[in-house]
């Protein structure tokens, strides 16, 4: 449901362009229709007008624009307008390269070495934005805000993010980044490549008796994150729990309702339907229903996977809504890979909550509706979801 080398960065999804797309949208429209069909209808008016204007806005630019111009990048913008031109704004044209680092996020793990960089504007440097926390990065001395000056012995000045990435990736089993803190001198620093496993779930105990457990996203490695948090958590005494999905923006439907079912009574979590009114039923046997107080922190930022989650909870009254109204995703994307290894993401499908409940557009209400204000120094959500459990 929701979004190479060996560095995770964020997928770039060209959004600063999408005005130049539509200016040749029809130029998409023949490269999709005319050229798989062409043996078939070599004279449809519409295809030859389509090829026409191609040719016409690729002279114009040739001959009249004054910089550089990049034709696999122009060819990149077409696709990306031909599905902009949806106005659907879950559906995504993806590059090779941007499909790659779009699974990883949703893999939940990866091999490499466990980074995020970022490129300054001023400057021109590559610093560190994010270690992930136990990898090798993190084990080898690695700390956000270090400017990596060299990587293998190369320096990294004058180079892209991107060309960073393929530096980093091209030892197969370590690599030596120079890096500068704080200022200092710099130091080299061997980071072992090895499997890479984002965290999506953190917990703890709040007291004696009430566990905490905080979702961040729906990946393919959430469901046993939080069986294991749950598990550790039932071993330190808990009796009543608190599962946080506020700011989750979502992820994989089967990563959420891998992780339900580790909950929920038997019957259906949710279901889905299509253009077609074709319907599809995720189920659960109920073998480990919750037998425990349970309060679910939401807020206007839990989103689409998380609200599957929230929406299985309200219905079957396992537990109760805290916070305020979620954002109200209620479809579903699917990835369609094409042959030169790009992905187009379509919407694809309506979901529905256990009772039948289509939340798209509206969302879903809390049981007990409370706001945290901007710039509170508590968590006033929390200690109501505390006082809900208290009750009970």
């Amino acid at each position: 449901m929701e979004e190479g080398g060996s560095v995770k960065l964020r997928v770039k999804y060209f959004l600063s362009g999408i005005a130049a797309a539509f200016l040749i949208f029809a130029a998409v429209y023949f490269l999709f229709m005319y050229l798989p069909f062409q043996a078939e209808s070599p004279s449809r008016p519409d295809s030859l007008g389509a090829q026409k204007k191609v040719k016409e806005i690729q002279r114009i630019i040739e001959r009249n624009y004054l910089g550089e111009i990049d034709q696999q990048k122009q060819t990149d913008y077409m696709y990306l307008g031909m599905v902009a031109g949806l106005e659907d704004p879950y559906s995504v044209y993806y590059t090779r390269e941007q499909y790659e680092e779009l699974q990883k996020t949703q893999e939940g793990s990866y091999t490499g070495i466990g980074i995020t960089i970022v490129q300054n504007s001023e400057d021109g440097k590559i610093y560190i934005q994010s270690c992930v926390q136990d990898s090798p990065a993190a084990a080898a001395g690695i700390q956000e805000g270090d400017c990596v000056t060299a990587v293998n012995g190369v320096s990294t000045e004058g180079m892209t993010t991107s060309e960073v990435v393929e530096q980093i990736g091209s030892g197969a089993d370590q690599v030596v980044l120079s890096v500068v803190r704080n200022g200092g001198a710099a130091q080299d620093i061997t980071v072992e490549i090895g499997m890479v496993e984002m965290v999506s779930v953190n917990s703890r105990m709040l007291d004696q008796q009430v566990g905490y457990i905080q979702i961040t996203e729906f990946t393919g490695v959430t469901s046993e994150q939080f069986s294991e948090a749950y598990e550790t958590l039932n071993g330190q005494g808990m009796q009543k729990l608190i599962i946080d999905l506020r700011d989750n923006p979502g992820g994989l439907v089967s990563a959420v309702c891998d992780t339900l079912r580790q909950i929920l009574p038997e019957g259906i979590i949710v279901y889905t339907e299509d253009k077609n009114g074709s319907r599809n039923e995720e189920l659960c046997e109920g073998e480990t229903p919750i037998q425990m107080p349970l309060a679910v922190l939401v807020n206007e930022s839990s989103a689409s996977a998380s609200e599957i989650f929230a929406g299985a909870v309200k219905d079957y009254g396992i537990g109760t809504l805290v916070g305020t109204k979620t954002f109200g995703k209620g479809i579903v994307q699917d990835l369609f890979q094409l042959s030169d290894g790009s992905v187009l993401k379509l919407t694809v499908s309506h979901y529905f909550t256990p009772k039948g409940n289509n939340i798209h557009g509206t969302g879903i209400a809390p049981d007990v509706e409370i706001d945290r204000p901007e710039g509170d120094s508590g968590d006033a959500q929390l200690e109501k979801a505390l006082e809900v459990l208290e009750e009970q």
